[in-house]
């Protein structure tokens, strides 16, 4: 699909964004993940 082949120099354009918002995302999935754990105290 030459399609996909015209979007990948968009996608490794967008690629340091995403990188940028890697930590915010994190930060954000942290407390999902603490949450997580103490309602599942057989977890570790």
């Amino acid at each position: 699909m030459p399609f996909a082949f015209c979007l990948l120099p968009f996608a490794f354009c967008l690629l340091p964004f995403a990188f940028c918002l890697l930590p915010f995302a994190s930060c954000l999935l942290s407390p999902v993940f603490c949450l997580l754990n103490s309602a599942n105290p057989n977890y570790y």
